[in-house]
């Protein structure tokens, strides 16, 4: 059931962000809904969860982009395992720390999503732009967070991973 729920959670959060949050922009930025629903998985329910659904997320994503399958489950998959390290080692019950670790996160994402595009020869915004737009989704990222967090301990009845997987 819990496979399920996140499946749908991931497919939901992919459409809706690459049909509408385009039009919610705010200083030329858009809420990453996946990046956002890996994080609060990864927080609620462990390291493996958040690796597994960054990889399936970062799929979706790359379905949808121009290029190669792979960058954005790579960029996810960094954004999952700084998420990880931070929950493993901090305290998970404090409001500020999820909303810390979509903004590394956020940071992460937009840096590998670079490097895998400039490799791959695809075009890359100029190092200012890429500045404002990772600071504008950084913050966009963060207002949602704790929003998110809510919904998915309600829906998870606030266990983690390891709690329920023992």
């Amino acid at each position: 059931m819990r496979l399920v729920a996140g499946l749908l959670l991931m497919v939901a959060a992919a459409l809706v962000q690459v049909t509408w949050a385009a039009q919610l922009e705010i200083a030329g930025a858009f809420a990453n809904l996946v990046l956002i629903a890996v994080v609060g998985l990864t927080w609620t329910q462990g390291v493996r969860a958040g690796l597994l659904w960054a990889c399936a997320g970062g799929i979706l994503l790359d379905l949808n982009a121009p290029g190669p399958l792979g960058p954005h489950a790579l960029a996810l998959l960094a954004g999952a395992y700084a998420t990880g390290f931070w929950a493993r080692n901090l305290d998970r019950e404090s409001p500020f720390h999820p909303v810390a670790a979509v903004v590394v996160s956020t940071i992460l994402y937009s840096l590998v999503l670079i490097g895998a595009d400039d490799a791959l020869g695809l075009p890359i915004p100029p190092f200012r732009t890429a500045v404002q737009l990772t600071l504008a989704a950084s913050l966009y990222n963060a207002a949602l967070m704790p929003l998110a967090l809510m919904a998915l301990r309600r829906v998870t009845g606030g266990l983690h991973w390891e709690q329920t997987a023992a």
